[in-house]
C-alpha cells in the first residue's frame, strides 16, 4: 500500500469555503491537486493508494481526510470536483473512500508508524533513485510552508527516512507524481 501525508497548515478546517477562490482557503487547490496526483491517472484510479490530509488551517484544527483509492468507486480529478467531495465530507455527507477524523499530524504518524515504513520527503535526504521501500510505505511531505523543525525531531524519533525527489523545492503536487513514477518504474512491471 503506498500512503501518502499531507500536513496542509493553512487550509480551512470547515466546509465554508468558496468553490470559486480554493487558493483563498488557506491553499485548498495544492490539498486538492495533491490528492487527484496522489489516486488518479489517465484512465484509473490507483486502488493500491490512499492519501491522508491534515487541515491545520482555522477554525477547528486539526481535522484529517482520508481519501482511500481501494475503496473510492469513482473521483473527478479536477480540483473543483475534489473540493467539492471535501466539502461534504466537512458537513458530514458520507462518501464510500472518504473519512473525517478530529486527528493531529503526530497521532496520525504515531499509528501509520506501527505497519508502514515512514519516508520524510525532504531536499536533504537520500535519492529517491537509491532508497530500498518496503511493501508498506508512508511518504510524508507538508505544503508550501514545509514541516516546524519540532515535527521534524518528532519524525527522527519515529525512524523516519529522509528522502529526497532531487536538488530543488518542488511543489508539493509535484512530489507525489514524482513518487508514483519512481515506484511504478520499479515495481509494475514485476
Amino acid at each position: 500500500m503506498r500512503t501518502f501525508v499531507l500536513w496542509a497548515r493553512k487550509a480551512k478546517t470547515t466546509a465554508n469555503f468558496s468553490l470559486d477562490d480554493l487558493p483563498g482557503s488557506g491553499r485548498m487547490d495544492l490539498v486538492c491537486r495533491c490528492i487527484s496526483n496522489a489516486l488518479c491517472t489517465s484512465d484509473h484510479l490507483r486502488k493500491d493508494t490512499r492519501i491522508y490530509v491534515i487541515l491545520e488551517g482555522p477554525p477547528t484544527p486539526p481535522i484529517t481526510l482520508l481519501f482511500d483509492g481501494g475503496l473510492l468507486q469513482q473521483l473527478d480529478f479536477d480540483e473543483r470536483s475534489i473540493a467539492q467531495h471535501i466539502q461534504n465530507a466537512l458537513r458530514g455527507k458520507t462518501m464510500l473512500g472518504v473519512t473525517v477524523q478530529k486527528k493531529s499530524f503526530e497521532r496520525l504518524i504515531q499509528e501509520l508508524a506501527t505497519t508502514s515504513q515512514l519516508i520524510y520527503l525532504h531536499e536533504k535526504g537520500e535519492d529517491l533513485r537509491l532508497a530500498p521501500f518496503h511493501e508498506n510505505t508512508t511518504f510524508l511531505f507538508g505544503d508550501f510552508l514545509g514541516l516546524p523543525a519540532k515535527t521534524e525531531l518528532f519524525l527522527e524519533r519515529l525512524h523516519a527516512k529522509q528522502i529526497s525527489l532531487g536538488p530543488k523545492s518542488l511543489f508539493a503536487s509535484h512530489c507525489v507524481t514524482l513518487v508514483h513514477n519512481e515506484l511504478d518504474r520499479r515495481y509494475s512491471f514485476k
